[in-house]
């Protein structure tokens, strides 16, 4: 990309693969040297950002969600802006009745989602536990080059038939069995037929 600043181009070309890793690279393509400020987004969900400018640390004290860096920018500089990427876990407001006992999932700026095709029907019989941790796994074919989440969890597995009544007098009794769910990215999803998808899963 390019910045016209007072009649000069700051042309910045930009790498690395973010969102699935964590380090962007932006190199500076300036002749003659310009005086400028980058201004680089620091989101909300990294708690623990670190910047460098030519290998030296650059203090990463966000001004309004923003890292801002001021000096004459020269042809050869190099900023590295590092975004650690925690899995985290989402909860809604207590206020949102439909929510209560839910999670969901995400990764950096990625929220994630389960998908029939790899977990199955009847996704609202699933049950994460609160303490398990998520462990990320290198996409393949549709998701070559994107991190996709396993955890073990458990489905509550009933007995019951397509003849069974609807409402019933009698309490329906289901077992908990073992199951390793994948999460992918959300945006990744209906991409392999039709079927169910699910962000929000039951918590215990």
């Amino acid at each position: 990309m390019a910045i016209s600043v007072d009649g000069h181009a700051l042309r910045l070309l930009i790498s690395g693969s973010y969102p699935w890793r964590d380090q962007v690279e932006i190199a500076v393509e300036a002749a003659p040297p310009i005086a400028h400020t980058l201004a680089l987004r620091l989101p909300e969900w990294c708690s623990a950002p670190q910047a460098s400018v030519n290998g030296e640390p650059v203090n990463c004290e966000p001004r309004k969600g923003y890292l801002h860096i001021r000096r004459t920018w020269r042809q050869g500089d190099c900023v590295e802006l590092s975004l650690p990427m925690q899995v985290r876990r989402v909860y809604g407001h207590p206020q949102l009745r439909n929510l209560a006992g839910k999670v969901a999932i995400q990764r950096g700026p990625l929220i994630y989602c389960l998908e029939e095709a790899d977990n199955g029907t009847e996704l609202h019989n699933v049950w994460l536990n609160a303490d398990s941790r998520l462990s990320l796994i290198e996409g393949a074919g549709l998701f070559s080059g994107e991190i996709l989440l396993q955890v073990g969890a458990a489905r509550l597995q009933y007995t019951h038939s397509e003849e069974s009544a609807l409402y019933q007098y009698n309490k329906v009794l289901g077992q908990l069995e073992p199951q390793r769910l994948t999460f992918i990215p959300w945006f990744s999803w209906a991409n392999r037929g039709e079927g169910e998808m699910r962000i929000w899963v039951n918590e215990r």
